[in-house]
């Protein structure tokens, strides 16, 4: 058969979304924002793997993003990456796969694990309990993020689904 396999063509998808995804995380590190808070849309071509190709490729996607944050801007911001990104991805599957939840709740949740999760790299790494006074910055800024990520998603899905319907879902 000389067609593409369903396996070839999810890999090459995943690796066109691990390419979107660090290339947005690159760029969203440039941006300076107020306490340092990024907006999180990195995680859009994770949460969309989950949601359009399974556990396995999002998952891939979200440790390899951490892997490229490794490459480009170090240690410490690997382990803040991979830690925050890792909890972040368990708790949106496990909402998505597990509850009815909306694309906006799930993407609050991911937001907001990441955020705790990044809390307790910073906890680890500085030996202090002292950076979970930042805690209600990043609650705020978490739900303001994966709000926002969640709609974005949201319209992203659609528009996918309307283009695969006018193609006669190929």
């Amino acid at each position: 058969s000389g067609g593409i396999t369903m396996k070839s063509r999810n890999t090459a998808l995943c690796g066109l979304l691990l390419a979107l995804s660090a290339g947005i995380s690159a760029a969203e590190s440039l941006i300076p924002l107020p306490l340092g808070v990024k907006p999180g849309f990195s995680n859009l071509p994770v949460m969309y793997s989950m949601a359009e190709q399974g556990a396995k490729y999002g998952f891939a996607i979200c440790i390899l993003k951490s892997v490229f944050v490794l490459l480009t801007r170090g240690v410490t911001a690997f382990f803040m990456s991979l830690s925050g990104g890792t909890l972040s991805y368990i708790i949106m599957l496990l909402l998505y796969r597990k509850t009815e939840a909306s694309l906006m709740l799930i993407s609050i949740a991911g937001a907001l694990a990441h955020n705790a999760g990044q809390l307790c790299a910073a906890s680890a790494i500085m030996k202090t309990a002292a950076v979970f006074g930042y805690s209600p910055v990043m609650i705020i800024s978490g739900c303001i993020a994966g709000a926002v990520t969640g709609a974005v998603l949201k319209l992203l899905l659609n528009a996918m689904q309307r283009d695969n319907n006018k193609q006669g879902g190929n």
